[in-house]
């Protein structure tokens, strides 16, 4: 019997331990969900990689200064059945791009399954694979 609650208790503790991180890993609590950002931006760099495809690009400011900022997309996987590539933007690309910006007002972004947008050459780019076709 001790045996038993030995491995339960054990269990228990690796459950919390392993699965804590995930849970507050794919948390969006640092962005204001409420409140979007529209910029005309320049590419800067794509990085397609795991956790997130981040898409880092220059913005100009009202005073005409290059502001840098990252924003956070779905995984790549995701991404990749939504009809994304590493190559479908690359950096000096001119997009316009709709965002939730961080809480915190650094120049960090999220987007995801369609809550915001990236207009690219004409056409407006998924990011969700149940989406309707916007090409």
């Amino acid at each position: 019997m001790r045996r038993q609650i030995q491995v339960y208790c054990g269990a228990v503790v690796l459950a919390v331990l392993t699965g804590s991180p995930l849970v507050a890993h794919h948390s969006s609590s640092a962005y204001d969900l409420a409140k979007s950002l529209t910029l005309d931006v320049t590419v800067a760099s794509v990085v397609f990689t795991n956790p997130h495809v981040m898409l880092h690009f220059d913005a100009k400011t009202e005073r005409g200064e290059i502001q840098h900022w990252a924003i956070e997309t779905n995984n790549p996987s995701v991404m990749r059945r939504a009809g994304w590539t590493k190559d479908t933007l690359k950096a000096g690309d001119k997009l316009t791009i709709t965002f939730h910006p961080a809480i915190n007002g650094t120049t960090n972004g999220y987007i995801r399954n369609n809550d915001g947008k990236i207009m690219f050459n004409g056409r407006q780019l998924k990011f969700d694979v149940n989406a309707p076709e916007q090409y």
